[in-house]
């Protein structure tokens, strides 16, 4: 048996088990109330039982924070629907609260000992939940899609539907009632494990819903009736960008998977079904959070195995600091800025896992950094200087050690079992990205087990660490070309030996990426230094390495993407510096005859769409651009745009201060659309700058050998 999916429903306080066996996947319902817990007001105990909600109330001894002593606190089991009313009235009695907002789903798992995709014998768990080998049945998945019955202008969830497809069923040609029955008995008939959709949270699902409902139909996706929650997507801030998370649709007894996930195109079903099984958190919801929120959820779970509470309202204030040790401590890691131009028989190291390897092998975690058992302790941060417990292992290092081993070992069964090679590549790429974030979390201010001292020791031993390398690199004959946080490019011979020393000396895997024939690191364009992260080279196995460049970013038309990408496959030809030289002006005639399309009208419009991110409501905009101009032309249409939803447009008057001349919804396009001929050609320009920069080719240089050839005047256009 294995269990398939897992449940909650607050209303009736019901765990709901979907366990698929051979003969089909059943529901198991229990009751389940979860727990809170109350510190600071013993003698509350008699009032809090008798709230109504609370189902029973007794004293425990608990750990209200990392490396604390268990202590006496409350244990009370209540009703899922009233935590938050009865956790608000108990903050006003200035009592400490625990686990109020942790998922009961989550809580219950961890109770049981029980975990998602977990193999069953009965009731008893005969399955490993870190195992890495484990047995997965034959799930029954179909896709759904839907295309609604318009063929031009915008799609609106008040259009008709057209057509639905379910596996290879395609129902159509009837009406629009008959169509959503037809799709409920399709369902139940082939009664599969999992839906898969690629755009099914953003419009499949809501879509199909909303015209069920207009026909008073309900729609019957899942093993059970779905609960639909109410409300819609939401913006938010992540990395400098504004955002948009649409609503999750999901199913009961049945998964609902939406490919466009991040989650899902990283780590694709078996990587997610690795990472449900570790994190305990169920596929669907996992396939729909972030990494981080994963790295957050296996924390907790080491916390309350351990006896940990979880705070409700974190409220770890940072160390006060003088402005000296601020600006010693707030630096971030190393950068070398990089040697701009093109350098042949280059080589890439970096280290695996840098930042996790660090906190792992140094102990870092909210209780060790700063620790007050251990002030005078002989491990010290470096620069900073602060104190590293040297008694206990801190609660981060004992949930990132397995995760670390655990992506090794899948790395070198990619090559060791190359018939499995496509599962355990997706399977460690899901790890890395928990990897990646787990460094991020550190000093993000409301991470569950967040720090910012222990984010600013990672950033210390790593430019400590990529010091040591640079040293031991230039003590071996190395040039180095240019490093960033935990990667180094470099010239010179026995790169292998270079990671061998490396390894042994810092006690962290340095590894050879790649042997490049030739690397070409870009400047930047108003100063000229060096860009970060910002080159092309060709490795000598003729793989493209591609960072920072327009054909890198999604936001680009497909015509500036093929124009690079024909650029750098005429550049890949090049052996050597001086082949590459000779490729330039054949890399100018792929530039002369995209420039030729462009003004001579020949550019499909499906090859001019930007997309772009917005950042802020149509009402919000106080600036005319491009993003102004395309939000207001769906506003008319009856699009309401959100702060961190993706857009599209094509520039047809760059110059024009008229929303609906500037720029075209690509729905809204026809025949008689005419793009912007001079402003497409400056962007053909300018991307081939970005790329020919470091040898003179400025945007006015190629604009004067474009015309001097063509002999035309974009004045005509």
């Amino acid at each position: 048996m294995f269990l398939l999916d897992i449940r909650y429903d607050p209303e009736k306080s019901k765990i709901t088990k979907w366990i698929k066996t051979d003969k089909g996947c059943q529901p198991v319902h229990e009751v389940y109330y979860p727990k809170i817990y109350v510190g600071g007001k013993p003698e509350l105990l008699p009032q809090i039982a008798s709230l109504p909600g609370v189902k029973d109330a007794c004293f425990d001894e608990k750990s209200t924070w990392l490396g604390r002593s268990p202590e006496k606190v409350i244990s009370a089991k209540v009703e899922s629907i009233s935590i938050y009313d009865i956790a608000s009235m108990l903050e006003a009695k200035g009592c400490s609260l625990y686990n109020i907002d942790l998922d009961p789903v989550r809580q219950y798992l961890i109770e049981y000992n029980l975990f998602p995709a977990a193999i069953l014998k009965g009731d008893i768990l005969d399955d490993s939940q870190y195992a890495l080998d484990y047995e997965v049945p034959e799930l029954v998945s179909m896709e759904l899609s839907v295309i609604p019955g318009r063929y031009k202008g915008i799609i609106t969830m008040e259009d008709p539907i057209g057509r639905i497809a379910f596996g290879d069923c395609v129902i159509e040609e009837s009406s629009e009632a008959e169509m959503i029955n037809n799709l409920n008995v399709e369902v139940a008939h082939a009664d599969p494990d999992l839906i898969l959709t690629d755009r099914g949270d953003s419009f499949d699902l809501p879509y199909l819903h909303h015209r069920a409902a207009l026909h008073d139909i309900d729609l019957s996706l899942g093993r059970e009736k779905d609960i639909l929650h109410e409300g819609g997507g939401k913006s938010y801030f992540s990395y400098g960008r504004i955002l948009y998370k649409p609503k999750g649709y999901l199913l009961a007894g049945r998964l609902h998977l939406d490919r466009s996930s991040f989650t899902f195109r990283e780590g694709g079903l078996l990587g997610l079904i690795d990472l449900s099984r570790i994190t305990g958190i169920p596929l669907q919801e996992l396939s729909r959070l972030s990494p981080g929120s994963a790295v957050t959820a296996l924390q907790v779970n080491q916390a309350l195995r351990d006896g940990v509470l979880v705070p409700w309202k974190r409220n770890l204030a940072e160390y006060w600091k003088t402005a000296e040790e601020l600006l010693i401590a707030d630096r971030g890691a190393l950068v070398i800025e990089p040697k701009v131009g093109l350098h042949e028989n280059a080589f890439e190291v970096d280290f695996a896992s840098l930042f996790p390897n660090i906190m792992v092998n140094h102990n870092i975690s909210p209780e060790t950094v700063l620790c007050t058992c251990c002030p005078d302790s002989q491990k010290r941060v470096p620069f900073t200087h602060y104190n590293i417990c040297q008694q206990h292992i801190g609660l981060i290092p004992r949930v990132l050690k397995p995760l670390i081993e655990r992506r090794m070992t899948y790395k070198k069964r990619i090559m060791s079992e190359p018939e499995r090679a496509e599962e355990y590549e997706m399977k460690q790429n899901v790890l890395k990205w928990l990897l990646v974030t787990s460094f991020g979390y550190m000093g993000f201010n409301k991470a569950r087990f967040g720090r910012i001292e222990c984010h600013e020791s990672i950033t210390a031993y790593g430019r400590e660490i990529l010091l040591r390398t640079i040293e031991l690199a230039d003590g071996m004959g190395f040039e180095i070309l240019h490093g960033i946080v935990d990667s180094l490019w470099v010239k010179g011979r026995n790169p292998e030996k270079l990671c061998e020393i490396v390894t042994k000396d810092i006690g962290i895997p340095l590894e050879l990426k790649g042997e490049f024939r030739w690397i070409v690191f870009l400047p930047n364009k108003s100063n000229g230094v060096g860009a970060l992260n910002r080159y092309y080279g060709v490795m000598i196995n003729g793989k493209l390495k591609v960072r920072g460049i327009e054909t890198r970013r999604s936001d680009t038309p497909t015509l500036i993407r093929n124009l690079q990408e024909a650029m750098l496959g005429k550049l890949a030809e090049a052996k050597n510096a001086s082949e590459f030289y000779m490729k330039i002006p054949e890399v100018l005639e792929v530039l002369r005859e995209y420039t030729r399309k462009v003004l001579d009208n020949e550019c499909a419009l499906s090859d001019l769409i930007f997309k772009t991110h917005v950042s802020r409501g149509c009402d919000e905009y106080r600036q005319f651009n491009n993003q102004m101009a395309a939000v207001k032309q769906l506003k008319v249409e009856g699009i309401e745009t959100l702060a961190g939803q993706t857009i599209h447009y094509i520039i047809t008057d760059h110059k024009s201060r008229n929303y609906q001349k500037r720029v075209i919804i690509p729905e809204l396009a026809d025949e008689s659309t005419q793009y912007d001929r001079a402003k497409y050609y400056e962007y053909l320009l300018r991307a081939t700058e970005s790329m020919l920069l470091p040898f003179g080719y400025t945007e006015e240089r190629l604009d004067g050998i474009m015309r001097g050839r063509m002999q035309r005047s974009l004045c005509g256009y």
